[in-house]
């Protein structure tokens, strides 16, 4: 290193800053960064708050999105007055005393950090009574500084009041959103905590105007329809609560419960799918997963579930203390958990998912958010589908609401409620066979008319014969019974480069399946044999297909369903044939025998109903 070089360093050395410990109310305001992010986060730890406190009914309310205030005020047993101003210390807490209680935390809240680092980034006033006391106690603090210390006289609870955010914390109050978007994030704080303690009556309050309130009545239908709307909550399916033990050996204590939409209420994104175990509200990319591969084959793509599941497990199952904010846990057996919902989830649909009815018809419905599906119908959709959120909260609801997802309508309204007979007849669900059809007729050559016991069904001839030949292909591969058919002139294929790595990877199950595959040359190969159900069709294009299929990472089916159901898209009668009357008939009778008549493999329906009931409105006979 040269002379100039060292001078350089030296100066450098001599004009930095030394080493020191900085104040106790900086560090605060850096500590509560990793807590409070957003009035949201104050939201939270608020209600949890209350919550632990035993609270029955708490309330929430916002002015300007919770950037200019924010108040909770719950009826639990409040803070006694020798303890209120000890609370506002860091590490304050009344939850855990030494380091075992980390491994069995039961309680919301814990660590000690939220009303410190809430009180050193704002102005709040604290007013609190415990159930043992005559009278309360009220502080102010602002930016973690006592003013007032008073004695009021007030009921049993605590009253928390949160002003000016980040007020002196000027860059963090910058990157708050607007007002709606700030409303957005509350509101999906405490609706997920009104779904996930139906027990605890909430309310949320923005600018004076009430958004929701829940009954408390610990009914998880009532929270739904409080959130949602009645329309949701009667769309809703009670998953039947998984037996403790019988997912894992040594007496697991992981269990299962909640509601789901049918599968005729689906919605645009994952928002609607709320988790909790053990009453905390978490984030789980994983659990939510195991909530929409049980909803494979019931919804098409892109299409996800509403759904409420709490998770019963053992504190010292689990982790709560993983995450900075609580929102994540990480369990000790995992897989297990996954199993339990997915389970859950999955014998709910079989046994109790209604079949779609055709709508009513109802004068098209406007725009519901940004994007108008029309059909025919000038600005509407099809009449045979009526507004399912007409007459609910949801239908007036626009963009910024501040609900917990974007309102968007669903791919078709909910059928009547689950367990709901219509005219003494049972609602028709997967578990029960369809009833025997009567083929009518076929129209446009493309959808079957047949007649029921409980009125007229229209199927999808090409969706029907998939759900016929899907089962049937999965059968004979379970089995390894596939039936291979010989090509009289092999059929060369050119493949891309996903599709050559994919036929690597998965050239045992394509042999399986019925598959006579050999290297031709570079980029292509030759095909010999094709699985039985294919003889009709072009080989080339369906094993191009598959391998496309396989290609595809969308991490909600398997390689092998995605293969199943790919072959038996392409085996199936097309749309626009016009089949023969036995043809049909023959369809019908295979479909009454599947598992899952009501939908394909990929989630569309293959039968519309229009119940005898329903006609006669329709035709003003009642």
């Amino acid at each position: 290193m040269s002379a100039p070089e060292v001078d350089a360093e030296v100066n450098a050395m001599e004009k930095r800053a030394p080493i020191r410990i900085l104040s106790d109310s900086f560090a605060a305001r850096i500590a509560a960064g990793e807590v409070i992010e957003r009035p949201a986060s104050v939201v939270k730890e608020l209600v949890e708050n209350a919550l632990d406190a035993g609270a029955t009914r708490v309330d929430v309310e916002v002015s300007d999105g919770g950037r200019s205030g924010i108040a909770v005020i719950d009826n639990g047993h409040g803070i006694g007055a020798g303890e209120i101003e000890l609370a506002f210390s860091r590490f304050a807490t009344s939850k855990i005393t030494d380091d075992s209680d980390l491994a069995g935390i039961s309680t919301l809240g814990f660590r000690g950090e939220a009303l410190p680092s809430i009180a050193s980034v704002s102005i709040v006033e604290i007013v609190s009574r415990s159930s043992g006391e005559e009278s309360g106690t009220r502080l102010l603090f602002e930016y973690g500084e006592i003013r007032v210390r008073e004695g009021v006289g007030v009921p049993v609870g605590t009253t928390v009041r949160v002003r000016e955010l980040f007020s002196n914390v000027p860059a963090r109050r910058r990157f708050l959103s607007s007002a709606g978007g700030e409303l957005t994030r509350v509101n999906s704080v405490v609706a997920s905590y009104a779904l996930a303690r139906p027990d605890v009556a909430l309310k949320l309050t923005a600018d004076g105007a009430v958004r929701f309130a829940t009954s408390g009545s610990g009914a998880v239908r009532d929270a739904v329809t409080a959130v949602y709307g009645a329309e949701a909550g009667k769309s809703m399916i009670d998953l039947p609560e998984t037996p403790p033990g019988s997912l894992q050996g040594g007496g697991s204590a992981i269990s299962a419960s909640g509601v789901v939409s049918a599968p005729s209420f689906s919605r645009g994104n994952r928002n609607y799918i709320t988790l909790s175990v053990n009453g905390r509200w978490i984030r789980s990319r994983r659990i939510s997963f195991a909530v929409e591969q049980a909803f494979h084959g019931f919804l098409p793509e892109r299409r996800f579930p509403m759904a409420v599941v709490e998770i019963t497990a053992p504190p010292g199952d689990m982790d709560v203390n993983v995450h900075p904010t609580k929102a994540e846990v990480k369990f000790l057996r995992e897989q297990a958990v996954f199993g339990a919902v997915q389970k859950a989830v999955r014998s709910a649909l079989l046994e109790h998912a209604p079949v779609a009815p055709a709508r009513r018809f109802d004068s098209p419905r406007p725009a519901v958010g940004p994007v108008s599906q029309t059909s025919g119908a000038a600005g509407g959709l099809n009449p045979l589908w009526p507004d399912p959120l007409a007459g609910s909260p949801l239908a007036a609801a626009g963009a910024g609401d501040g609900r917990p997802g974007p309102v968007a309508p669903p791919e078709a309204g909910p059928g009547p409620a689950p367990g709901e007979q219509a005219a003494g007849r049972e609602t028709l669900t997967p578990r029960r066979a369809l009833p025997v059809l009567r083929l009518l007729g076929q129209a446009h050559e493309t959808y079957l008319i047949a007649e029921g016991p409980d009125g007229i069904y229209l199927i999808d001839q090409h969706a029907a014969h998939e759900r016929v030949l899907f089962e049937e292909i999965s059968a004979r591969y379970a089995d390894s019974s596939s039936e291979s058919q010989q090509l009289l002139v092999p059929d060369t294929v050119e493949l891309q480069p996903s599709q050559e790595e994919a036929l690597e990877q998965h050239s045992d199950e394509l042999a399986a399946l019925g598959f006579l595959i050999e290297p031709f040359g570079p980029h292509t190969v030759v095909l010999r044999a094709v699985p039985r159900v294919l003889k009709d069709r072009s080989p080339g294009e369906s094993l191009a297909a598959i391998l496309d299929a396989a290609a595809e990472e969308d991490g909600v089916a398997g390689w092998q369903e995605k293969m199943l159901a790919t072959l038996a898209c392409h085996a199936s009668v097309t749309a626009g044939r016009k089949m023969e009357t036995d043809e049909a008939r023959e369809l019908l009778r295979q479909l009454e025998l599947t598992r899952l008549p009501h939908t394909c493999p990929h989630g569309r329906p293959t039968m519309i109903h229009m119940s005898e009931g329903s006609l006669e409105r329709e035709f003003k006979r009642r």
